[in-house]
């Protein structure tokens, strides 16, 4: 199954507090992917989901103003869950495979997570409070968990991880 998703909040969703679920289960939005959104208490932010595959889930939730969120996911039984408050925050990320799970969030201004899980069973956590903090995960193999938190402002991890069952710990603090 095949589904992008455009989700806006500037005046449709954030005056409405529309969500998923009150969606009539005909609609093609409702049937497109297992979407949940909360976008009641925002202006201007931007969600957009493409997914291609079976089982895929997204739940966002982004409180603020201007902040962007990316994901592509494409295979079987991908999940992502995400959050994101204060200003101009992003969110990018790719699944590309099987199992691969990843939880965001991000609170305060300007930061941003990329996120790639190419390949089976990734597990990504990532956390960061601040001002302009960065975090870039590659996860490319099977079974690769990273947990990454930042709390400060100004902080930046990279992560790559190819192969088998590499773990890996980042905290961070300014």
């Amino acid at each position: 199954m095949k589904a992008i998703i455009f989700l806006g909040g500037l005046a449709l969703l954030g005056a409405t507090g529309t969500r998923g679920s009150d969606l009539d289960s005909g609609s093609e939005l409702a049937a497109a992917s297992e979407l949940d959104f909360y976008n009641t208490t925002s202006t201007a932010n931007l969600g957009v989901i493409y997914q291609e595959g079976d089982l895929n889930a997204v739940n966002i939730k982004q409180l603020g103003l201007l902040n962007y969120l990316s994901a592509m996911q494409d295979g079987y039984r991908n999940t992502l869950a995400a959050s994101q408050s204060g200003t101009e925050n992003v969110i990018i990320v790719r699944q590309k495979g099987e199992d691969n799970i990843a939880a965001l969030l991000q609170a305060g201004y300007e930061n941003l997570i990329r996120l790639n899980q190419i390949g089976f069973a990734h597990h990504a956590n990532v956390a960061q409070f601040g001002i302009q903090n960065s975090a870039e995960v590659n996860q490319i193999g099977a079974y690769h968990n990273v947990d990454i938190y930042q709390s400060g402002n100004g902080l930046h991890t990279s992560v790559t991880q190819k192969g088998t069952a590499i773990t890996t710990i980042v905290n961070q603090y300014d």
